[in-house]
């Protein structure tokens, strides 16, 4: 789309100067050869350029006769050319996005167990950032040509449509979506996103934005797994960044991972794992990982803090891990394959 419009602010700018110096020396050759005012020469210039046929001012001479059947016959081109030119821009411009359009269909048809995001506003960015920066596969709905400008200059993948119709979840393959992300301004359209979500795919994970903290529990209601609402941890955060800077940075670096040294990933132990019915204690993960587990979810959703080393891990538990990359990438290891050798 960006492309499109700079070769087009270039071919109007071709097509500007031509008509601007066709004109300029039928009113230059005008003075020049008939010796007529300036009002006279823009007059002849205008009749004789737009072809219209009106009297001349005056008898012209041999030279001016020359002279006009040369700039009809410019005129003519030039015009043409700009009709042409332009014209085959913009048919070029329409196939290119339709040939787009239906490469990005085809593609997203393929995705599975991505997330999708709608709306694509100051919140939006900045998911997307983020799930851009861990190489997570996504696709964002929106209906503002803006926004969705933004989208495509970045590479990203998207649905020009309203977030909230079924056409446009469809066409980012909801049905094989691992997360639908509602982050729209309005909380009564993310409500009725939540809804229409779980309707077409029942197993995907909704988060939703609240806007007003009194619909949180609407937004649950409607379906939304998870409820977040910017300005409360905004608040949050800078509440805990006076108080407690030290924990503030620590957390920021962790969950962000502006810090290669340091992450909080999740972990899911798979089905076959070599290291279900195994303790904490028994697998020693610690010391052959360097990795620190904060915490356990069994596959029942119980939440267990601070894990006691002889806590058994299980199919289907989901691991709250934190340590730098390398350490992660041990432990994923360790669980998938029973090694901790990348």
């Amino acid at each position: 789309m960006t492309d499109f419009k700079e070769r087009l602010k270039t071919r109007l700018k071709i097509v500007t100067a031509l008509i601007t110096l066709l004109f300029l020396s039928g009113l230059v050759g005008y003075m020049l050869i008939e010796k007529m005012s300036f009002l006279d020469a823009f007059y002849m210039t205008v009749i004789t350029l737009s072809t219209v046929g009106f009297r001349e001012v005056k008898p012209l001479s041999q030279q001016g006769k020359l002279f006009t059947s040369i700039l009809i016959i410019s005129g003519v081109g030039t015009f043409t050319y700009a009709i042409t030119s332009l014209s085959q821009l913009v048919v070029e411009g329409e196939i290119r996005n339709i040939f787009a359009s239906r490469r990005r269909e085809r593609f997203m048809k393929k995705l599975e167990n991505h997330v999708i995001v709608c709306g694509f506003g100051r919140v939006g960015e900045k998911i997307c950032e983020e799930l851009s920066k861990e190489n997570v596969p996504f696709v964002i709905i929106d209906d503002d040509p803006k926004r969705i400008e933004v989208a495509e200059q970045r590479g990203y993948l998207f649905v020009f449509m309203d977030s909230t119709e079924t056409e446009a979840l469809e066409k980012a393959n909801i049905k094989k979506a691992r997360t639908l992300i509602a982050a729209l301004g309005d909380d009564a359209d993310n409500m009725f996103l939540s809804i229409t979500a779980k309707e077409l795919n029942p197993n995907i994970l909704v988060v939703a934005r609240a806007n007003n903290t009194q619909n949180i529990p609407k937004l649950k209601k409607a379906g939304a797994d998870k409820v977040i609402a910017p300005h409360i941890i905004g608040a949050l955060s800078m509440a805990h960044a006076a108080v407690r800077p030290a924990v503030s940075d620590f957390i920021e670096l962790a969950t962000t991972g502006r810090d290669l040294q340091l992450l909080i990933e999740e972990i899911r132990v798979p089905q076959g794992s070599p290291v279900s019915g195994k303790s904490i204690l028994e697998l020693d993960l610690r010391k052959r990982t360097g990795a620190i587990i904060l915490a356990v979810v069994k596959k029942s959703g119980k939440l267990i803090k601070n894990p006691d080393p002889s806590e058994k891990i299980e199919e289907g538990d989901l691991l709250i891990a934190l340590g730098g990359r390398d350490e992660i990438k041990r432990l994923e290891n360790l669980i998938t394959t029973g090694s901790s050798f990348n």
